[in-house]
């Protein structure tokens, strides 16, 4: 970069400073040598650290952005849905029209308040501040802002939900009371915590008899625009792809299953009456509601339950958190404990009971 040059024109003397930055030509005049020298050498450190931002860049709207943002990410059709509905109902009618160069923490803060007072659910709050968060924080990457705003944000919490857990007299009332048909289908979820897209998405080749194993590898989804369900082998999160055992009882109930049903196409194990893979919301509404009724069950309980009382049931056997994970197929330990730590024991007495036992005897005869 040149240092800056005395520029003589009709209305007195000004410094101008020029260089490049990504191949683009900068050029600015400032009214004295001193302003020119230090704009010249915030923008050296700017080029340097990949922190530049052009003028007109920064003029850029979060509207004029979306477009481009949404175009480079790599999401599941359902999920790309999901991120346009948010955008087109609740962040660009608030922030669409404002440069993202303009604003600031207190607008984010201002925005998520605008949510709340509108009666969302927190959960749903959250969502949308996460995809306002991605959007910008990928500006700052594209070099569109220096910073993003979002940056301690006051979101509200989310209350603990009650997780619908079956006793072991339920899960017994339930099997039974399922049809022969459907049985293998639940006896599945009790015996291996799947979600209920992975458990209709079982083929016969993730299933390995002689070890008694099952490898999750494939779900079923209906997509976000209507159509037919389909078997997809992109899962939740990378976690998701996971070798499960399978119980005994399990292994039964899938094996008769296959001799008296047999497979669909591509050899999926658990079809509708048409020979279809199942669409989530007709399976609930002819196979898990009815087999609720029938069992005298919460008909509120979704087929989560079974899930939830799995992940209940490890924790009862004294299983270690991070087995439970990679049960659940969880991306993290800290996501499971957030959904069962209040299940797991305190163990309070027996914590001062372990260092009575390490350290008891050699304290008192130091004494």
């Amino acid at each position: 970069m040149a240092r800056p040059r005395k520029v003589a024109h009709g209305r007195g003397v000004s410094y101008e400073i020029t260089y490049r930055v990504d191949g683009r030509m900068v050029r600015k005049r400032f009214p004295t040598l001193k302003l020119a020298e230090q704009a010249l050498a915030r923008a050296q450190v700017a080029a340097l650290d990949g922190t530049y931002v052009f003028r007109g860049d920064a003029r850029m709207t979060l509207a004029e952005y979306a477009p481009t943002w949404l175009a480079s990410l790599r999401v599941e059709h359902n999920t790309m849905a999901g991120y346009r509905t948010y955008l087109k109902c609740q962040v660009l009618p608030h922030l669409g029209g404002r440069a993202m160069s303009s604003l600031r923490r207190s607008d984010i803060n201002a925005f998520v308040g605008t949510l709340v007072n509108k009666g969302l659910a927190p959960r749903t709050v959250r969502h949308i501040y996460a995809l306002l968060a991605m959007m910008l924080r990928s500006a700052v990457y594209d070099r569109l802002l220096t910073a993003t705003p979002c940056y301690k944000i006051n979101l509200p919490a989310i209350p603990p939900s009650k997780l619908s857990i079956l006793t072991p007299e339920q899960v017994t009332a339930l099997l039974r009371e399922a049809r022969p048909d459907h049985y293998a289908i639940l006896a599945l979820g009790v015996g291996t915590g799947m979600r209920q897209g992975e458990i209709l998405g079982v083929r016969l080749r993730a299933v390995n008899f002689l070890r008694r194993e099952l490898w999750v590898e494939a779900q079923a989804k209906t997509p976000a625009g209507g159509g037919a369900p389909v078997i997809s082998e992109r899962l939740k999160t990378p976690s998701s792809r996971r070798l499960l055992p399978l119980p005994a009882f399990v292994v039964d109930a899938l094996a008769a299953h296959i001799e008296q049903y047999g497979t669909g196409e591509d050899g999926v194990l658990f079809t509708n009456p048409r020979g279809e893979v199942w669409r989530r919301g007709s399976f609930n509404d002819s196979v898990w509601k009815p087999a609720l009724r029938r069992a005298g069950l919460p008909h509120e309980y979704g087929m989560h339950a079974l899930r939830h009382t799995y992940a209940s049931s490890l924790i009862a056997a004294g299983l270690h958190p991070k087995v439970i994970q990679a049960r659940l197929g969880h991306k993290s330990i800290v996501e499971t404990m957030d959904t069962y730590g209040h299940l797991f024991p305190e163990q309070l007495h027996e914590t001062a009971a372990v260092l009575d036992d390490l350290y008891g005897r050699s304290t008192a005869l130091a004494l």
